[in-house]
């Protein structure tokens, strides 16, 4: 874990300071009013119920649009929707599930720093999850809502190749701690 955590915030170093102005072909402030970008990646998911233990996958997308210039950045809105999966195998046969379906809508903040190809930004969802449990019926066990309502707070960057394409992630807390995937910027 600690070999990923620092392979992590090196790899974010050198992107944000390292990198020679003609690497990437992508566009200066690539996020503008009336651009549209869509994204999809995967990471360790959030878990909304249980008691916090075991390890989940999610899978997420979101997409934006610039709405608004505020000040050097772009205000965005757009929607996502992620998928989680948990389990946990407590011992002597007792063992846990939960699945989430999120849907959301989501603002941010974009900020490009004049650095061709890069896209930070901050932002919030807020929407509505739905979750299914299944599990041994054991005393003690704890009880959950189906639906949920879902908010949390993300950080991310993305990174051009060119006028369309580009990697991305992020960090927070949503339905991920953090993903990375892909980005498309369709306008």
């Amino acid at each position: 874990m600690k070999k990923s955590l620092k392979f992590i915030l090196l790899f974010a170093m050198a992107v944000l300071t390292g990198i020679p102005k003609g690497y990437s072909d992508g566009p200066l402030d690539p996020v503008k009013v009336g651009s549209w970008t869509i994204n999809a990646g995967v990471g360790p998911a959030t878990p909304f119920f249980g008691n916090g233990a075991g390890f989940g996958p999610a899978m997420k997308g979101s997409f934006e649009t610039g709405m608004w210039d505020a000040g050097p950045g772009v205000i965005t809105l757009g929607g996502e929707t992620a998928f989680s999966f948990f389990t946990y195998h407590y011992g002597k046969g007792w063992n846990e599930s939960w699945v989430n379906l999120i849907f959301a809508a989501r603002g941010g903040y974009h900020y490009g720093w004049d650095v061709e190809g890069l896209d930070t930004y901050a932002g919030v969802p807020l929407g509505i999850g739905f979750s299914a449990h299944s599990g041994d019926k054991h005393p003690g066990s704890r009880g959950y809502a189906p639906v949920f309502p879902y908010a949390g707070i993300f950080f991310g960057a993305s990174w051009f190749f060119n006028k369309s394409i580009g990697i991305n992630g992020e960090v927070g807390y949503n339905s991920t701690y953090a993903n990375i995937g892909v980005i498309f910027k369709l306008k």
